[in-house]
């Protein structure tokens, strides 16, 4: 019986993934790069951030240079594109059956907990939650620690492995969850690629965040 979701927040519980390539055109541009659609976006994104830049294009020298420079303008220029961002497709409706049932929903992220919680705020969500787990500051250009933050948190839980289930749009999230044991879903319409998400081997592979809901009553035995 799945008593915990664990949710990414990136391209999961917000569309942002489109805000995102806009971004980091502008930021290509502004290095002297040929910008990337969406479709290439989600074929070389990764993390750590920096990895992506190289994919990319950009070499080792201007990463060296630039790096810190990057994820400032980065953000700069993110937070005001999604100040009016809104949930993805289903995520109220999800969110609303999962309270329902008193399943705990928790946040884990590669974003910073300050930008979560403002966005939950806005967006009138906050309560579905008992936990934002995120970075205190903008670590993402240099490292990706979600798995090592998802083994404190099993580790902690009260709830038995197979009573846990993560959400994520990369195969981050799917590497986490078979590095713990817990159930595993990845959802296509992020920031990767459906191959990549394939490739990666979830328990289960979606399309829209309602899907989950069927998807815990077969755990949940039709509950």
């Amino acid at each position: 019986m799945i008593k915990l979701v664990v949710f990414d927040w990136n391209g999961v519980l917000i569309a942002d993934a489109a805000a995102t390539v806009a971004v980091d055109k502008e930021i290509f541009a502004t290095f002297g790069h040929k910008p990337i659609t969406m479709k290439t976006y989600r074929e070389i994104f990764t993390m750590p951030v920096k990895d992506f830049f190289l994919a990319a294009g950009f070499t080792k020298e201007e990463m060296a240079r630039n790096a810190v420079k990057i994820q400032e303008l980065f953000h700069s220029l993110y937070e005001p594109r999604i100040a009016k961002i809104r949930t993805r497709t289903g995520a109220r409706e999800l969110l609303e059956y999962i309270r329902a049932k008193g399943i705990e929903a928790i946040i884990l992220s590669n974003h910073t907990t300050e930008g979560i919680h403002s966005q939950l705020e806005r967006l009138g969500i906050k309560k579905y939650f008992s936990r934002v787990i995120a970075n205190d500051k903008h670590v993402t250009m240099e490292r990706k620690n979600k798995g090592d933050k998802l083994v404190e948190l099993v580790k902690a839980s009260p709830y038995k492995k197979g009573e846990m289930i993560i959400i994520g749009d990369s195969p981050e999230e799917t590497e986490a969850g078979k590095r713990t044991g817990i159930a595993t879903v990845a959802i296509t319409g992020g920031y990767y690629s459906t191959r990549r998400l394939r490739d990666a081997k979830p328990d289960h592979l979606i399309n829209k965040l309602t899907d989950i809901i069927s998807i815990i009553k077969r755990y949940n035995k039709g509950i």
